[in-house]
């Protein structure tokens, strides 16, 4: 299975390095705030991994890292041979995940392939459904990923982007339980998109964020707002 997307030059998607992101299209939540709507329901057209290896390898010594971004990776059946030829040039890899395939995430960390990996934490679980646009989640497979993620000893990130109309509070507060112990978790600011899949959402304001971010750094280690 092909990449549908690719950004050849962030600065964001890797703390602290450069970084390539490839985009996949599969995935199993419909997110009504995700960016990358038109990618997971409408692209039809793949670039062939061989052109993406090429690009990547005139870009060494300019590009640290490739991010392997969605999407949903983890669905992808052939990512595991896609990141061993990451690999092999010499990159560092990033996993993004919704955190749906813990048994994924173990085998690459495992098989010493990814060196970060960051897990989105769509709201408190009780309003998984409403915020991931999908009726059956299975709940236990995303704690299984959390877990895993908190306990093996990979570098690795939560992170929440806000949105009004399904973050308050009390997900605020069960969010923190969930996470207790957590090493970092990033609140992201909400940006409308045309290429959202809802339209008509709005973000939370600066000032509630910062009030969440006090909520739940009473129970993980380190919290900061991105975008804000």
């Amino acid at each position: 299975m092909d990449f549908v997307g690719i950004d050849k030059f962030s600065l964001l998607d890797f703390e602290d390095k450069v970084a390539c992101v490839l985009f996949c299209k599969p995935c199993n939540f419909r997110c009504p705030f995700c960016h990358n709507g038109t990618t997971v329901l409408e692209a039809d057209t793949t670039i062939p991994f061989v052109d993406i290896l090429e690009y990547l390898k005139s870009r060494k010594g300019l590009i640290d890292a490739v991010v392997v971004s969605g999407g949903e990776p983890t669905l992808m059946p052939d990512l595991k041979e896609k990141i061993i030829a990451l690999k092999e040039l010499g990159f560092l890899i990033k996993l993004d995940t919704n955190g749906t395939n813990p048994e994924t995430i173990k085998d690459l960390y495992e098989s010493h392939l990814i060196d970060y990996v960051a897990m989105d934490i769509k709201n408190s679980f009780i309003k998984y459904p409403l915020t991931t646009g999908t009726k059956n989640v299975n709940i236990e497979r995303i704690k299984q990923s959390i877990d895993y993620l908190m306990n093996s000893g990979i570098d690795y990130e939560f992170r929440t982007t806000l949105v009004d109309e399904f973050h308050e509070e009390e997900d605020i507060i069960k969010m923190g339980q969930l996470l207790k112990g957590a090493k970092k978790l990033y609140l992201q600011k909400f940006v409308e998109r045309e290429s959202c899949i809802q339209k008509g959402l709005h973000e939370v304001s600066e000032e509630k964020a910062n009030k969440y971010k006090d909520i739940l750094s009473k129970d993980i280690k380190y919290v900061s707002l991105r975008g804000y």
